[in-house]
């Protein structure tokens, strides 16, 4: 079986992280993720991030750089994760797909949202590329 990817964005802006609360489906409701989605057949994975990011959210973001690792998720997708930045200009993220609220986290407070488990290891590898 081959791994499909599912990209997560650690969108940062100020020093902070922008975190996503899922609304769908039943079983992730309520629980915070990295905003991100499916790689599709013949699309980069930052192709595939900046498409994501403009359904999900609505904003036009440039990627950067791909956090070092790959975490597993439900087979045979797997998660890498990805900096990104909202463009210049940019709308501001607006929770528009599987997502009923957004919230901006200073490293403080990075740990106050209960994450998707798949999640944590990407967040706290995240942190730790990008120094906060």
């Amino acid at each position: 079986m081959t791994e499909r990817i599912v990209v997560g964005a650690a969108l940062v802006d100020g020093g902070r992280l922008l975190a996503a609360r899922r609304s769908a489906p039943a079983e992730l409701a309520g629980r915070w993720e990295l905003p991100g989605g499916k790689v599709e057949a013949g699309e980069t994975p930052q192709a595939a991030l900046v498409r994501e990011l403009r359904e999900e959210l609505g904003v036009a973001a440039e990627p950067g750089d791909r956090v070092p690792g790959q975490w597993p998720l439900k087979p045979p997708y797997v998660l890498q994760v990805w900096t990104a930045r909202l463009l210049p200009g940019s709308a501001a993220p607006e929770p528009l797909q599987d997502h009923d609220v957004l919230r901006w986290l200073a490293p403080a407070e990075i740990w106050e949202v209960p994450w998707l488990d798949q999640d944590v290891p990407a967040v706290r590898r995240t942190l730790e590329r990008l120094g906060l």
